[in-house]
């Protein structure tokens, strides 16, 4: 399935979604060899860490070309000397670019789509089996070639007492829905130019695949941040149904930063069909919490109007029957375009179908205009749940905030592509 996107309730509620993700293996990273790569741009070796950390690749890097035999994407990508490609068994392919460095960056491709937690989670385990990781954080989210790239430090030991190694390892996880990547770098160091490489990667290579999936009509990216850390990503797709109306996909990761122990990656996929009018025919939430799948729920609306909910949340068994009309964020958006934000009213109130809040019940939403805060700004209620919003001229949402303690909970729009 492509990937989805999150919705304006996934601003108040940063839950998390699941479809299923390859559990690729690699091994840990090689030096490149003598004919691949130049000697070491650094004349001496740092002395401190705070060195270590400090370098950066003196000169922009060249673009290679990057196309291999059977390899189904091609383009070109920096590098410092010729790239190296390797297919797995598996339908991945391993892309190795040279930086003049002691250890090149190395990218992986996935043959289907990919939820960026759990892709994350599976590359930290593979490359750090033999090391103690200390704690992994959020470094940025990006917007590339219209799909999000998340952008993660992982901070680790090798040895103990005086043998102790400090090291580190940047990982971009690209989750494009046409040619979904990883990249990372075991080195101190180098953090611009690990950015700018995947940059280029992302950029610069396409897919060449015989079959591509459906582009959205419109599609956009939102980071979710805590104040101004980033802590991921929601990417939303707008398609439209085959019997008419729209179908609405979203997908999203966090990354809840800490200690292996208290490290979470999150994957969150909702998917939504609504007719002509905005009224839902069906809606699909699933969520999952590292390896462990803590929901995934389906409701469909039936011959007699009504919905019948079925499936599975925090390990125990849904089932229920739903009464009266049910709402999509298109349908929502909708009332809200030709509604409040024309000066029309003073409210809006309907009921949609939030399985984070209750997925046994219809959750009211309402929403009023903020006053004094621009033509678009409101206040939108989920239940008991309170945000801050701004909404584009669409009625789709385009910022929020959300307070949580004493943190601010903000989601923000990066880029969009088409129109809703």
């Amino acid at each position: 399935m492509p990937l989805p996107r999150l919705t304006l309730l996934s601003a108040i509620l940063f839950t998390g979604c699941a479809a299923t993700a390859p559990e690729t293996r690699t091994g840990p990273t090689t030096a490149p060899t003598s004919e691949t790569a130049p000697a070491p741009a650094a004349k001496s070796e740092p002395r401190t860490i705070r060195e270590a950390l400090a370098r950066e690749v003196a000169q922009p890097l060249p673009r290679k070309a990057v196309e291999a035999e059977g390899v189904l994407f091609r383009g070109t990508a920096s590098a410092a000397g010729a790239p190296e490609l390797m297919k797995h068994p598996n339908g991945s392919t391993l892309l190795t670019l040279p930086i003049g460095t002691s250890v090149p960056i190395t990218c992986l491709f996935y043959p289907q789509p990919i939820d960026a937690g759990a892709a994350a989670r599976s590359l930290f385990e593979s490359l750090l089996e033999d090391v103690t990781l200390q704690q992994v954080r959020t470094t940025d989210v990006k917007s590339i070639a219209g799909s999000p790239a998340l952008y993660l430090v992982g901070e680790f030991t090798r040895g103990t007492g005086d043998a102790t190694k400090v090291g580190e390892i940047k990982v971009m996880v690209h989750a494009d829905p046409v040619l979904p990547k990883a990249c990372f770098h075991d080195e101190l160091g180098y953090t611009r130019t690990f950015l700018d490489v995947t940059e280029s990667v992302a950029m610069g290579l396409t897919s060449t695949a015989p079959e591509q999936p459906v582009a959205p009509y419109y599609s956009d990216v939102h980071v979710l941040r805590v104040g101004s850390q980033p802590f991921g990503f929601q990417y939303t797709a707008h398609f439209g149904a085959k019997t008419g109306g729209s179908i609405l996909e979203v997908s999203s990761t966090m990354v809840s930063p800490g200690a292996p122990g208290r490290l979470q990656f999150l994957d969150t996929n909702i998917t939504e069909q609504a007719d002509t009018a905005g009224v839902l025919v069906s809606k699909s939430y699933a969520k999952r919490v590292n390896q462990t799948v803590e929901a995934n729920v389906r409701l469909r609306r039936q011959e007699d109007g009504s919905y019948g909910v079925e499936g599975q949340v925090g390990g125990k068994d849904v089932k229920a029957s739903l009464s009266g009309e049910l709402i999509g964020e298109v349908g929502l958006a909708a009332r809200l375009r030709e509604g409040l934000l024309k000066g029309q009213g003073d409210s809006l109130e309907a009921m949609l179908w939030v399985p984070p809040a209750n997925p046994s019940a219809p959750t009211k939403v309402v929403v009023r205009p903020r006053a004094g805060a621009g033509a678009r700004a409101a206040t939108v209620q989920v239940g008991s749940m309170s945000m801050n919003a701004e909404h584009d001229a669409h009625g789709f949402l385009q910022r929020s905030e959300a307070s949580a303690g004493n943190a601010t909970l903000v989601q923000e729009r990066l880029t969009q592509k088409g129109e809703p």
